[in-house]
C-alpha cells in the first residue's frame, strides 16, 4: 500500500486540504483587516467636512452645554408625570452626566481614617467613558471615547465607539435600533454577528432610572425631528 506521505509528495495536497487552507487564509485575513480598522485612528471634528477624505471615519460630539441641567430636570419632571416632552442634545447629555457621576465619598467620622480605595481590577478589553448624545439626519448617535486594552501585546489604544440609529416599537415598548455601528474605523454593522458585546457595554451606561423607565413604557410615539427627540404620551 502506498503511504499517504508518498501520495502527497507525488500528487500534492488533497482537495480537502486546499479548501481548508483557503478558508483559513480568508479567516485570518479578515481578522487582520478588522483589527487594523479597529485601531485605525478616528478623526474628531466639530462638524463634518464638505468633502470627507476617502476611508476616513469622523467623530462629531453632540452639544453639551453646562447650563442645561435645570432645563432637563424640568422636562424629566413633566415626562414622569405623564406629559409629552421634546428633548435635545443638551438635555440628553445633562441627563447622562448626572446618571454617571460617581457618588461623593462619605465623610469619615471623627477619629476614623478615610476608607481605602478599592484595588483596581483587571482591565476590560474595551473601557468606555461617559456616553455622548448627538441628533442628526434623523438618527440618534451615542458615542464614547474609550481605551482598547490588549494585555497580551501590551497595547493600550485610544478608540472611539459610536452607534447611530432610530427607535422602533416592540411589544415591550420603544427600543433603540442601530443603523450604523463603528468601533474605531471598523464598520461592525457590515459584519454580521460582531459587535454585540461592545454595543451592550455602551448601552449599559445609558440605562434609565426607574421613574424614567416607567414613563418610557407608556409612550405612544418616539420620533426624531430635526435636532430634537420627541417623546409623545397618549
Amino acid at each position: 500500500m502506498v503511504s499517504r506521505k508518498i501520495e502527497k509528495d507525488k500528487y500534492g495536497p488533497g482537495w480537502g486540504e486546499v479548501i481548508f487552507g483557503a478558508v483559513l487564509s480568508l479567516v485570518l485575513g479578515a481578522a487582520l483587516a478588522l483589527g487594523y480598522l479597529v485601531v485605525k485612528p478616528v478623526v474628531p471634528v466639530d462638524r463634518l467636512p464638505k468633502e470627507p477624505a476617502a476611508g476616513t471615519v469622523y467623530y462629531v460630539a453632540g452639544s453639551n452645554k453646562t447650563d442645561s441641567g435645570k432645563q432637563w430636570m424640568r422636562k424629566k419632571e413633566l415626562l414622569t408625570e405623564g406629559s409629552s416632552v421634546t428633548v435635545n442634545e443638551d438635555d440628553l447629555n445633562a441627563w447622562i452626566a448626572d446618571e454617571t457621576a460617581p457618588p461623593a465619598p462619605a465623610a469619615p467620622a471623627p477619629g476614623q481614617k478615610p476608607a481605602a480605595k478599592p484595588a483596581a481590577g483587571s482591565a476590560s478589553l474595551i473601557e468606555l467613558g461617559t456616553p455622548n448624545f448627538r441628533i442628526h439626519d434623523g438618527l440618534l448617535q451615542i458615542g464614547s471615547k474609550g481605551t482598547l486594552n490588549i494585555d497580551a501585546w501590551g497595547v493600550k489604544q485610544a478608540i472611539f465607539v459610536q452607534v447611530a440609529g432610530r427607535f422602533e416599537k416592540h411589544s415591550g415598548g420603544f427600543v433603540f435600533a442601530p443603523d450604523e455601528f463603528y468601533i474605531g474605523s471598523c464598520p461592525l454593522h457590515r459584519v454580521p454577528g460582531l459587535g454585540g458585546f461592545v454595543l451592550d457595554r455602551l448601552l449599559a451606561k445609558v440605562k434609565a432610572p426607574d421613574d424614567i423607565a416607567a414613563a418610557w413604557k407608556k409612550l405612544a410615539d418616539v420620533s426624531i425631528e430635526g435636532k430634537e427627540l420627541k417623546l409623545t404620551m397618549p
